[in-house]
């Protein structure tokens, strides 16, 4: 299912010439309203994220699931991570935020359902879907219709390839917990190349803070970064 976004990609990406991102600076990081999330006992921890490949490479990427900003950069760059970790280049850490939907105005919390939906893929232990799932929430942001559904999230995991039944976990919010304990723990925290988690998408190549322009050059210029870092 694909969706009309607010802003088409290809709009913003030629229209932005400097990436700059969705900044937490005015905003308390709490998330909007939303169902009362139900308590779960999860593996995950807030402060690795969700990580998935097991490469020589750490490539650590701080996102909101409502932030336009990093739909262009999945867009562009999420086809080249998902290779790299298939094939034992990278462990990839994602890093879920959830502000941002209380930025845009989005009273269903799209931030915390997607990124919900996210951790219950990962605490089931099929990570082989986290990458394929990401890049359809990332596609199908709130838009002018409105959010995805409960319904619609289900259908983009069992399109991603995940087996287990998340319908619970879903419409009881089972891992919004651990997603805001992840944005609290990573907001103002200092990072990279000594990046402020302030805005997202910020991303992270071996401990060095990868610079995201938004002028066409990302994709091109991190395939130059992770191979430099593969090399040694």
């Amino acid at each position: 299912m694909t969706r009309q976004r607010l802003l088409p990609l290809a709009v913003l990406a030629a229209t932005l010439v400097a990436l700059t991102g969705c900044t937490a600076s005015d905003t308390d990081a709490a998330p909007a309203t939303s169902p009362e999330p139900s308590a779960a006992t999860t593996s995950l921890s807030a402060a690795d994220g969700i990580v998935v490949g097991d490469g020589p490479v750490a490539v650590e990427l701080w996102t909101d699931l409502s932030c336009p900003y990093c739909a262009v950069l999945e867009e562009a760059t999420g086809s080249d991570l998902e290779q790299w970790v298939a094939d034992g280049t990278i462990t990839l850490s994602l890093h879920p935020m959830n502000y941002v939907s209380e930025k845009r105005g989005d009273t269903t919390d799209y931030s915390t359902r997607a990124a919900n939906l996210l951790g219950l893929v990962a605490d089931a232990g099929e990570t082989d879907a986290v990458l394929p799932l990401y890049a359809l929430l990332q596609e199908n942001q709130v838009d002018a219709d409105g959010a995805p559904t409960d319904a619609d999230l289900l259908a983009y995991a069992t399109e991603a390839g995940v087996a287990a039944d998340l319908t619970a976990g879903v419409e009881n919010l089972t891992m919004a917990e651990w997603v805001q304990e992840s944005n609290d723990h990573w907001i103002g925290e200092v990072v990279g190349s000594e990046t402020p988690v302030d805005h997202v998408p910020l991303l992270v190549v071996n401990g060095e803070t990868f610079e995201l322009r938004g002028d066409g050059s990302d994709a091109a210029r991190l395939r130059e970064a992770v191979d430099a870092a593969a090399a040694g």
